[in-house]
């Protein structure tokens, strides 16, 4: 296959997977309701590492082969499943589902400052103009509005933001430079981040009792959202570059709204709907090398 064509399939299973992670805050706001947020996110994230692994255990996947990565992989679990999805549960219980996906928008800039110190990955012009034009749309959302600075839940939310620009930074590192085989990527972090986030949640919230409506939304989570999500995340981030991947991810808010206002009643303006488009639009240039816009002239060629 050719890189275009990886690069191409690489971005599809990232729209994907960004659909599939906008359902994330609407199912979560559901389930906090009986079950405690630290305690969600280890429940979710423990049970698919665990199933990830036994299945790699049925495959005979060598695990010799993780040597010398267990610390990257135990780093990569506590950050984006200990800390940034336990930090965005519990901002959940205190702020609407796309007012939390639409802030860790906020990771952009971030990811852009360390994938250009760690990774030396270097955004070209067009792609710095779709970062800010996406900027732009988050900050038109907000207007008038403030940003719940006062709320605690913010507070949270911007640690557990700290924690999902390292994960994808630290993330793209390793597949990158392909240290392990990717389903090993996607299950040990899993398995640790997932566990550490349990134990404090059953320690914390105690034993949850958990409804079967509860229970079917819990196992949609655990296969679909976190398995199939994370499969696909890691597939995509082998061949695109740290900020492409989190500008991609950030158009789950439109998926998120969609979802929202059918299953928790919330509704945007018109103001809001017109930022989300920006952001889609910042988001499409942030997509788009130098190569491929000299093949988008030639499909368009100017008329003299």
């Amino acid at each position: 296959m050719s890189a275009h064509k990886t690069t191409l399939l690489a971005t599809a299973k990232l729209f994907v997977t960004a659909a599939i992670w906008a359902s994330t805050y609407v199912l979560a706001r559901i389930l906090v309701r009986e079950i405690g947020p630290i305690s969600l996110g280890g429940l979710r994230f423990f049970s698919a590492g665990l199933f990830l692994v036994i299945y790699l255990k049925h495959r005979k996947f060598d695990f010799s082969t993780l040597k010398g990565h267990w610390f990257k992989l135990c780093a990569l679990g506590v950050l984006s499943f200990s800390i940034g999805n336990g930090c965005t549960y519990f901002a959940l219980q205190s702020l609407p589902s796309t007012t939390v996906s639409f802030l860790t928008s906020f990771v952009t800039p971030l990811v852009l400052i360390m994938g250009i110190t760690w990774l030396r990955e270097i955004p070209g012009i067009l792609q710095v103009c779709g970062i800010v034009i996406a900027l732009a749309g988050t900050a038109l959302y907000f207007y008038p509005q403030q940003i719940p600075v006062s709320d605690p839940g913010f507070f949270v939310l911007a640690i557990g933001i700290l924690g999902f620009a390292g994960y994808t930074t630290l993330g793209r590192s390793m597949a990158r430079d392909r240290q392990v085989h990717f389903l090993a990527q996607t299950a040990f972090p899993l398995l640790f981040g997932g566990g550490v986030t349990l134990i404090l949640g059953l320690a914390v919230e105690g034993i949850p009792v958990i409804s079967p409506q509860a229970g079917g939304i819990l196992l949609w989570m655990i296969l679909v959202n976190t398995l199939l999500g994370y499969i696909l995340y890691n597939q995509a981030i082998m061949h695109l570059k740290a900020i492409q991947v989190n500008m991609i991810l950030n158009l789950s808010p439109f998926f998120t709204a969609m979802i929202a206002f059918f299953a928790l009643h919330e509704t945007l303006s018109p103001l809001q709907s017109a930022a989300m488009l920006i952001v889609f639009i910042g988001t499409l240039l942030v997509q788009i090398a130098p190569d491929q816009l000299t093949k988008i002239a030639g499909v368009w060629p100017v008329k003299r």
